[in-house]
């Protein structure tokens, strides 16, 4: 609940939306942020932070081109932080390929998700995440064969 101008309590803006938003990402978010991060407790911080900060920024949010990617940029961006320093072989995915690319692979190969679920999770595209797909694929296999 907000208080208002005249001392009345009201209900927060959007406060279902974001609570459906936050049950229906938050499991894969972890799952994510666990491969990332490789720390189970760690990894549930990185989430909570950035599903913290969305509370208060959430209005803002929806009213974004697109809400789920720029969720998605934070989740990347807070997971990067706290896998400063962290050798494992999704953070060497991250090295080698764009952000976009080793995220799309991380979800489909490492996670088991279908395409259109990370696509939906990242915030793009079905279509356009087949295509980012296949480009990180060609890619990844190309920097291998190097």
């Amino acid at each position: 609940m907000i208080r208002d101008h005249q001392g009345v309590h009201r209900p927060d803006l959007f406060r279902l939306e974001y609570a459906a938003f936050c049950e229906a990402n938050q499991d894969s978010y972890l799952r994510y942020a666990l491969v990332r991060i490789e720390d189970q407790a760690e990894a549930r911080r990185c989430v909570n932070a950035v599903l913290e900060a969305l509370r208060s920024s959430w209005v803002a949010v929806l009213a974004s081109e697109c809400p789920a990617a720029r969720v998605w940029k934070n989740l990347r961006t807070e997971a990067a932080h706290r896998t400063i320093g962290a050798v494992e072989r999704t953070g060497r995915l991250h090295a080698i390929l764009r952000d976009d690319q080793a995220d799309i692979l991380l979800l489909h190969h490492h996670l088991r998700l279908p395409v259109d679920h990370a696509a939906c999770l990242m915030g793009i595209a079905d279509h356009d995440a087949h295509a980012l797909l296949r480009g990180a694929e060609r890619d990844f296999i190309t920097l291998l064969n190097r």
